[in-house]
């Protein structure tokens, strides 16, 4: 569309349709700002991507103080990437278990993504927490120690074949509870290699938290939520993982 044929069109809008246009356009026209973490990386040695997702952020932001959340993100990411023309598995594609998104990027290689969200109040700079890693149907009938270790151990041998990283925005709030700053973080599945080598000791309680380990330092413990029958990830080390960038928003 060009200048001419925007401006014809905003002509025959009526005063509450210019007024909320004029909204979105003051807020694309002052868009978070990009602070680049680590230069290099797929995500990064893509402007534009950058760009285009702060331009969600602003679009989001120009009609509600409420957090990008879940839905919202994983619409606002496969746009991005679409608009920089990175080959996506279809939308609402059924490849696999656990994979929300397949991404190519440019002459990259394919990434098979888990997307993550969350907008707790005081979230930690240097550790992250997954509330929902997977659904975990079984965990309420599993009665024995034996039966739950074997269970975690093929959940996460399935897992770690399906998804290649976990890719989580993390809203940071201000005082007054809106975001003021959002993390693009990149969680490698290979914080999880060490729960093949757990005990059959560790899974004694009905409520098991197991550490993943990376030499001698623990890098996060996944949680066996039993009363919500669901896994959980708590305590991930942010150095661990890769944080690709944050937008300011002022």
């Amino acid at each position: 569309m060009t200048l001419d044929q925007l401006k014809a069109k905003l002509d025959q809008l009526s005063p509450a349709k210019i007024r909320f246009v004029a909204n979105m356009v003051d807020s694309l026209a002052n868009p978070p700002q990009a602070n680049i973490h680590k230069k290099g990386t797929w995500i990064t040695n893509s402007p534009d991507w950058i760009e285009y997702f702060a331009l969600s952020l602003s679009v989001h932001h120009g009609i509600t103080a409420e957090p990008l959340k879940l839905t919202a993100f994983e619409t606002a990411f496969q746009n991005a990437c679409k608009s920089v023309n990175w080959a996506l598995d279809p939308l609402g594609s059924t490849t696999q278990r656990f994979v929300d998104l397949v991404v190519l990027a440019g002459n990259g290689p394919e990434r098979r993504l888990s997307l993550k969200s969350t907008a707790q109040q005081k979230l930690s700079e240097t550790r992250a927490h997954i509330s929902k890693l997977t659904e975990a149907a079984w965990i309420q009938d599993e009665r024995t120690a034996r039966g739950r270790r074997n269970r975690v151990l093929e959940l996460f041998r399935d897992y770690q074949q399906a998804v290649d990283a976990i890719i989580m925005l993390r809203a940071f709030r201000n005082k007054e509870g809106v975001p003021s700053r959002y993390q693009l973080l990149e969680i490698p599945t290979s914080i999880f290699d060490s729960i093949q080598r757990a005990q059959i000791q560790e899974f004694q309680s009905d409520a098991p938290v197991i550490e993943c380990r990376v030499g001698d330092q623990t890098v996060a413990r996944v949680a066996i939520d039993r009363s919500d029958a669901k896994i959980t990830v708590r305590s991930i080390l942010l150095s661990t993982c890769i944080v690709h960038v944050e937008w300011i928003r002022v």
